[in-house]
């Protein structure tokens, strides 16, 4: 048959709703799922820099609806499930991996002095908790503060109470305070780092230059927010020799165990501060950590299963470690009510955001507009005031998200290809990977978030199977000019 006599390109399609089902199930297989998966269009060529030569590697019009789809990678379990598992996945195999070795990482890591530390935020006035014993502010004497209110509760609050962190009496309560702490949380964390090496290489009666040669000090840090809506940092801090996770222990050149470790960083944490940028009144504070630091050596010794959170135990496992932080990682302020995205005081009020983190929303409004320092508070509302990120490490601590995500890539492509020990660290990318005087070259559009109606993706297989059709036709009637040319 030629190409005169085939049929019409829609008497060779199937009704409307199963090309709709069709589409919409296949975005969904190729996002594993996502519940708000990007759509892109473009595609990805191949070029020979010294000919010019080019051949399509990929490209979305061979999809079914002539889109490719992508998951969002949300991180936040209230956003999308599925990608907020895999990046909890991706996170803990991160912390893992600079506890106890894997992915490339020598098992021999889990030698090295290592703690789980635990730095909070100071007392900005009292709230509501969870007491292990007694009520929430169990007292005699009954005191009210100067604006009348009870400094006292004998409630026993349970996990799920709507009080819980909110404060006893909210006038009291140093809400600036509160604020410019954590805003300023990344900057006290970069000098808590500075005086830790710094207190280590005086215990070695070591130069800290010399002794940044001959350790290196790794961690993960993760960022968790409090009741109170203040952040908690939890970080594995590890020492290390000249050559990272991959060389011997500092422990026997150095003389440094785990305990030197942990009194070091008491010392730095309590020694430590910032002063902040000053207010419209010309108040400045001087910022730091606070009382509670907590710190607990990681050890493989120890036992799986017991809990993180209780004081009794002063030694934790890797795993154990691994998976309280990761934990950790797929949540935010949603707890207090608060959205991935906030503008404003008002914003939030409609949203149904607690009392509390209304009131921090709105210090976080009023302190933008009193010095340049405070500014970008306005881009930073839905995290109550903290810049960082949720989850940073050192360079050398273990395996990137990104060198986990490349892995799983060459996985899925080619699963004989990937030995389970591979070393992550050097699997390269795909532009990495190709002969010479070839580079790949990608052109990629943006066209819209989230899975499209029935009738939208019944229209784009239609679109997308007619173009491939009509290429098809196209190349067939040009195919037998080209060989007599």
């Amino acid at each position: 048959m030629d190409a005169s006599t085939e049929p019409p390109v829609d008497q060779a399609l199937p009704s409307r709703e199963l090309l709709g089902l069709a589409g919409i199930g296949s975005a969904q297989q190729r996002t594993h799922d996502c519940a708000r998966p990007v759509r892109l269009h473009g595609s990805t060529t191949l070029v020979n820099r010294a000919t010019g030569e080019t051949r399509t590697v990929y490209s979305s019009a061979q999809e079914l609806d002539g889109s490719t789809w992508v998951p969002c990678g949300n991180r936040r379990a209230s956003a999308c499930e599925p990608c907020s598992t895999r990046y909890k996945g991706d996170a803990w195999q991160l912390i893992n991996t600079g506890l106890a070795g894997g992915k490339g990482i020598p098992a021999s890591v889990a030698a090295h002095p290592c703690t789980f530390v635990t730095l909070t935020a100071p007392s900005f006035g009292p709230v509501h908790g969870v007491r292990q014993k007694g009520p929430c502010r169990g007292r005699r004497d009954h005191p009210v503060c100067r604006h009348g209110r009870p400094l006292w509760c004998s409630r026993r609050h349970h996990d799920d109470d709507p009080r819980l962190g909110e404060p006893l009496c909210v006038d009291c309560y140093d809400y600036t305070a509160h604020l410019v702490w954590q805003w300023y949380v990344p900057e006290l964390w970069r000098r808590f780092m500075i005086n830790l090496q710094r207190e280590l290489a005086h215990r070695c009666a070591l130069p800290t230059a010399v002794f940044r040669e001959r350790c290196k000090i790794s961690y993960s840090k993760v960022v968790e927010f409090q009741v109170r809506a203040a952040v908690h940092v939890h970080a594995p801090i590890r020492l290390d020799g000249p050559d990272g996770p991959d060389g011997a222990s500092p422990a026997l050149a150095l003389g440094l165990s785990s305990e030197d470790l942990e009194d070091a960083i008491r010392v730095s944490a309590a020694r430590v501060d910032v002063l902040s940028a000053p207010l419209a009144d010309g108040r400045s504070y001087r910022l730091r950590w606070g009382s509670q630091v907590d710190c607990r050596t990681i050890t493989d010794t120890a036992e799986r299963d017991s809990l993180c959170g209780t004081r009794r135990e002063l030694l934790v496992h890797p795993e154990q470690v691994a998976s309280y932080l990761s934990k950790y990682l797929t949540k935010a302020t949603e707890d207090f009510g608060v959205p991935a995205q906030v503008r404003s005081a008002a914003h939030a009020v409609a949203v149904g955001a607690s009392a509390h983190a209304v009131r921090l929303i709105a210090t976080a409004e009023d302190l933008a507009g009193q010095h340049p320092d405070y500014a970008l508070l306005l881009t930073h509302l839905a995290t109550l005031g903290y810049r960082g990120h949720p989850i940073t490490k050192s360079r050398a601590y273990s395996v990137t998200f990104g060198q986990l995500r490349r892995a799983r890539r060459r996985a899925r492509a080619n699963p004989a290809g990937l030995p389970p020990d591979a070393d992550v660290r050097q699997i390269l990318d795909d532009d990495r990977d190709l002969p010479d005087g070839f580079e790949l070259v990608s052109s990629w559009v943006f066209a819209g978030q989230g899975y499209i109606e029935l009738d939208q993706a019944a229209a784009a297989v239609q679109s997308a199977t007619r173009a491939r059709i009509r290429h098809h036709r196209l190349d067939r009637l040009i195919s037998p000019l080209r060989e007599e040319s």
